[in-house]
């Protein structure tokens, strides 16, 4: 059982194996991403139809009715009160998508598309005309056309058969931006770059190297997340100078050893110089089944007595058997794996057993669980 949970565990660090906690150089635009023009998310409400009987049951979803009903209103086609609708072909849909910064109008971008009433499949529908809004109410986007559906769903006589989720579709540039967003990367000829893992030092080291390549006092540090940058070259072009900016190389600190943890999966992934101090750790499970069976008491015959059911039930209790391992110091992913995996316990008991390492101190390394 420990070697088939130090496989598992191997495999999830083979990716990590490589990486360095040395300084390295790195350009800036791997860094940092530019102030005042952040990513936008949109959202919208629509239709997907062409659904082969796997879309919403409208007795049970009244808005997918409403919309339908709407929609033929808008093509001039009007209905009674009182009409009576069963398609099974058709679904109500969220549409999220994420406009990159920068993008301008007749941009493509992706979007996702997913079922919000009791459709069971998405698989070969078609997305009706959808308007993407931004949080201020405002019609960013428009998305429409045929999804991407890599989950499946079939059922019948009672029985189903799932695999991976159904009702989430994609949209492969099927969104087209119908109006630029509003940025503001640039005020009175200074821009600021975010970094995306604030650290002094990181900061100090870009702004250093901005103002050896550019001139000096063109980049200050203001913060561990945040550099100004002037603009001392606008005969070049603000394209170009930041172009420029963002092609400049810089040695960045030494990586923090990180541990993260995804505590409903049981996955865990460890970076580069993690280290395990020595450690006592007892682990133990406690085992309980119950099973359940029927029997039938049967009178004897001419007794005038009745045929009963009667249930049944046997308990099992196994007490846990407790493993006591001493985890002594290791300095290599390789070591730390083993010794983990020395407790014989699954990926979700190791999940518990880390971040107890964690709060004793053994564990040397930021331990982030998401």
């Amino acid at each position: 059982m420990a070697r088939r949970h130090l496989l598992a565990i191997s495999a999830l660090l083979i990716g990590s194996l490589g990486w360095a906690t040395a300084a390295r150089a790195e350009p800036i635009r791997d860094l940092v991403t530019i102030g005042g023009a952040p990513e936008n998310q949109l959202v919208g409400y629509g239709l997907v139809v062409g659904l082969a009987g796997s879309g919403d049951q409208t007795t049970q979803v009244p808005y997918t009715q409403q919309a339908i009903t709407n929609m033929l209103s808008h093509e001039g086609i009007t209905l009674p009160a009182t009409a009576f609708m069963l398609p099974n072909d058709v679904a109500s849909v969220m549409v999220t998508a994420t406009v990159p910064p920068f993008s301008e109008p007749g941009s493509a971008i992706n979007a996702t598309v997913a079922a919000i009433g009791n459709a069971t499949s998405l698989a070969g529908g078609v997305l009706l005309p959808t308007p993407l809004k931004g949080g201020n109410g405002l019609i960013y986007a428009q998305a429409q056309g045929p999804l991407l559906v890599s989950g499946f769903a079939a059922q019948a006589a009672g029985s189903s058969v799932t695999t991976n989720t159904p009702t989430v579709g994609r949209l492969s540039e099927g969104a087209i931006l119908s109006r630029p967003i509003p940025t503001e990367a640039d005020r009175d000829g200074h821009i600021t770059l975010l970094l995306r893992d604030p650290n002094f030092a990181d900061a100090a080291n870009i702004a250093a190297a901005i103002n050896v390549r550019m001139g000096a006092g063109t980049a200050r540090a203001v913060s561990p997340g945040l550099v100004a940058v002037t603009d001392y070259s606008p005969a070049a072009g603000d394209v170009a100078f930041v172009a420029e900016v963002l092609a400049v190389d810089v040695r960045t600190a030494p990586q923090i050893p990180t541990v993260v943890v995804d505590a409903q999966s049981g996955t865990i992934v460890m970076g580069g110089g993690v280290e395990l101090g020595p450690a006592v750790v007892s682990h133990g499970d406690l085992t309980v089944q119950i099973q359940a069976y029927n029997a039938v008491s049967q009178p004897a015959p001419f007794s005038n007595g009745r045929t009963t059911g009667v249930t049944n039930a046997t308990i099992n209790a196994r007490p846990p058997v407790a493993h006591v391992v001493n985890l002594p110091s290791t300095t290599t992913l390789a070591q730390v794996a083993a010794a983990l995996n020395a407790i014989g316990a699954t990926p979700l008991d190791l999940v518990a057993i880390i971040e107890a390492l964690k709060e004793a101190g053994a564990l040397k390394a930021d331990l982030k669980v998401i």
